[in-house]
C-alpha cells in the first residue's frame, strides 16, 4: 500500500497542536527564523496522536531506536538529551558513538526538535545511519533525500522507499513528512 500524498486525518482525540502552544514562537513573538533559533525548548506533551504511533508502529522493522524520543513511548530503546523524558540511554543525538554501536539496531525512528543549528542536524543525519542496520524513519519538515531517491549522507547504499504525509492541528495547517530510507546493502 503507497501512502505517498496521503493525508492521515487527526482522531477526535488527538492532542492540541497548535501556534501558541509552541514557547519559542511565544518568546520570539513568532518571529522564528527557519535556520532555528537561540531558545532551545523541550515539548512536554507526547505530539503524535495515537493513529500516527500505530501506524509508524507498522514501519518498524526488528530492535528499534527512538532517537530524539522526547515524551513518546515508541520504541525498544528510547535515546533524548533530556532526562526528564526517562529515556533509556540520555545523550546528544548528534553524537550517540559513546553509547550505541554501529548498525545496534534495525530501525532508527527520529523527529528531530526543529530549532536544531545546522551543522547539529547534518551530525545528526550521520548519526542515524551510522546506528542502523536496516531502516532509518525521519519525520521533519524537510526530506533528506536526494534527487536519485538516497539518504543525503549515503544515497549510494539508502533509499527512500516511503514518504508519507499526515497534518496536524496546527495555525498554519502544516504538515509532517515521515521518510523511510532503507539500507539496499543489506538486501
Amino acid at each position: 500500500m503507497s501512502w505517498i500524498g496521503r493525508t492521515i486525518r487527526k482522531e477526535k482525540k488527538m492532542g492540541n497542536v497548535t501556534y501558541k502552544n509552541q514557547p519559542a514562537i511565544n518568546k520570539t513573538n513568532g518571529s522564528i527564523p527557519l535556520a532555528g533559533t537561540e531558545y532551545i525548548y523541550t515539548v512536554q506533551k507526547v505530539l503524535w496522536p495515537e493513529q500516527i504511533e500505530a501506524f509508524l508502529k507498522t514501519q518498524f522493522v526488528g530492535k528499534t531506536l527512538h532517537v530524539c524520543c522526547g515524551k513518546s513511548l515508541l520504541g525498544d530503546v528510547r535515546l533524548d538529551m533530556d532526562e526528564s523524558n526517562n529515556p533509556d540511554i540520555i545523550c546528544d543525538a548528534s553524537n550517540m558513538k559513546d553509547y550505541v554501536k554501529d548498525g545496534e539496531f534495525e530501525t532508527v525512528l527520529c523527529d528531530p526538535p526543529y530549532n536544531g543549528k545546522f551543522q547539529w542536524n547534518h551530525d545528526l543525519l550521520e548519526e542515524l545511519i551510522r546506528v542502523a542496520s536496516r531502516r532509518v524513519i525521519f519525520q521533519h519538515w524537510f526530506m533528506p533525500v536526494k534527487k536519485d531517491g538516497g539518504y543525503k549522507k549515503a544515497h549510494e547504499t539508502w533509499k527512500m522507499t516511503g514518504c508519507y504525509v499526515w497534518q496536524p492541528r496546527t495555525y498554519f495547517g502544516r504538515v509532517q513528512v515521515v521518510s523511510v530510507f532503507d539500507n539496499t546493502a543489506n538486501k
